[in-house]
Order: C-alpha cells, then structure tokens, then sequence
C-alpha cells in the first residue's frame, strides 16, 4: 500500500511543475549560446554603444531575468507541493478521504516525505544541471586549451576532499538536512492544526519559532565545543548531521502523535 500512495503522489503533480524543468533547461541553452557568442566576439566590436548592441543588451537581461525567475518558481513550487500536499491531504477536505484509507499514519508520513524528498533532490539537480550547461557552452571554443589544466585541478581538489572524507559528510550532511526541513514543515503543520482558527498563521509562526530555537541550539553546542581552528571540520559535521537525526525523529513522531492524537479536520 505504500507504493500505491507514492504513486499517487506523483500522478498529482501537475504537469506545469514539469514544465518548469523543460524551461530552464532550454532557457540555460539559450544563455549558454549567447554567452560563447559573446565571449568569442573579438574586442573591436565590443567597443562603441549602438542601438543593436543596446537592443541584445536589453534582450540578454530579461533572458537572465527569466531564467532566475524560473529557477526561483522552481524551488518555490517544491515547496508549495510538500507543504500543501501534507496539509490538505492530512488536515484538509481530503484528510476524510485519507484517513479511512487502509494504512497506517506511519505509511501516509513516509510515503509524503519520499515524495518530497525526490522534487527535492530533481529540483536541485536541474537547477546544477541548467548552471553546468551554461558553463559548458559558453568555455565550448576553449575548452581543448584548458581541459588538460582543468582536469588537473579537479582531480587534486577531489582527492583532497576525499582524504578528509569532506565529499561524504557533505553528502550525508545534506540527505539529513532535507528529510530535517521536510519533517519541520510537517510538524509545524501539525501543531498549527491544534488549534480551531488561524492555523496557517500559527503553522508558520510554529516553523519559524522552531527553526530559530535548532539553530541557536545548534550554534551554542559548537561553540562548546571549541569552535577554533584546531578543531576538527569533521567533528562539526558529525555533530551538525547527528542533530538534524535527532530533530528530524522528534518532528516525524511528534506529526506521528499529533495525527493519530489529536487529529482536529478542517
């Protein structure tokens, strides 16, 4: 039955969140293109304001502008979906629905947080992708004079990151945080729903209030813990990942308690 609702997760989303994906990749093309012609122009005709070079000015602007635009709607729309698919389909009209479904408050959790920890994870691999492509274009006429360079460098920069196991850290450090975010926005939604009016104020002053508390909490544990130089930066991470464990289990099993508890639909 878990699949069944993570399925349905994904059949509800509209296709307009796709949408977003395919426009800033092809925006980012577009860019990239227009970066390389740019870049390759010789500098004589760089010099001198005409209006064409006014008119692609004004043009490359507002492509830029669009391309941020988008790359913002697409972070904003992610979250639009984990916050409104949890509320409406838990605490909302349709919670009546879901609540008679034959499966647990465990599975109805799990399956809205896989769900949105993957448009998490695509939204933030587009959003590199869409950055590489750019890149790549626009160094295309070089890229045989500095790849050789280039590769060097990397290689020596990863291998560094690999000594220190900074790159797993990183990695776990950043799988932590997101399920972290999720869960709070899920609790604060939870907690918001406690009360009879103004809910979706209260959700936000509770997510805001609880997120302000972890990072005091947080930044006092560090500075506890030495916070100078000599300190190792693997110690921080491990302390920074073990606490969003932590916290994230608080959020999953307080929205646990809450919904099997004190359910109060709207």
């Amino acid at each position: 039955m878990f699949g069944k609702l993570l399925k349905y997760e994904f059949k509800a989303v509209g296709k307009w969140y796709l949408g977003l994906y395919a426009a800033a990749i092809s925006l980012s093309v577009i860019i990239g293109f227009w970066l390389q012609d740019f870049t390759t122009r010789p500098a004589s005709s760089l010099t001198g304001v005409t209006s064409a070079s006014t008119v692609e000015g004004v043009l490359l602007i507002a492509i830029l502008s669009s391309f941020a635009i988008i790359l913002v709607g697409l972070l904003l729309s992610t979250l639009f979906l984990i916050v409104n698919r949890f509320r409406k389909n838990v605490y909302g009209r349709q919670g009546y629905l879901t609540m008679t479904l034959p499966v647990t408050n465990h599975q109805i959790i799990l399956s809205k947080l896989t769900a949105g920890f993957i448009w998490s994870l695509l939204s933030s691999i587009a959003t590199i992708i869409c950055l590489l492509i750019i890149f790549s274009i626009t160094i295309a006429p070089v890229m045989n004079e500095v790849t050789g360079e280039m590769l060097q460098e990397m290689s020596k920069a990863f291998q560094q990151l690999a000594e220190t196991n900074l790159i797993f850290y990183y990695a776990v450090g950043l799988i932590a945080d997101t399920v972290n975010s999720i869960l709070l926005i899920y609790f604060a939604i939870s907690l918001g729903q406690l009360f009879k009016d103004h809910r979706t104020l209260l959700a936000i002053v509770f997510y805001f209030a609880i997120n302000f508390a972890q990072g005091i909490f947080s930044f006092i544990i560090l500075l506890s813990m030495g916070g100078d130089a000599y300190t190792p930066l693997n110690t921080y991470s491990l302390f920074t990942i073990s606490l969003s464990i932590l916290l994230s289990i608080g959020y999953y099993f307080g929205t646990y308690y809450i919904m099997s508890n004190r359910l109060n639909l709207q």
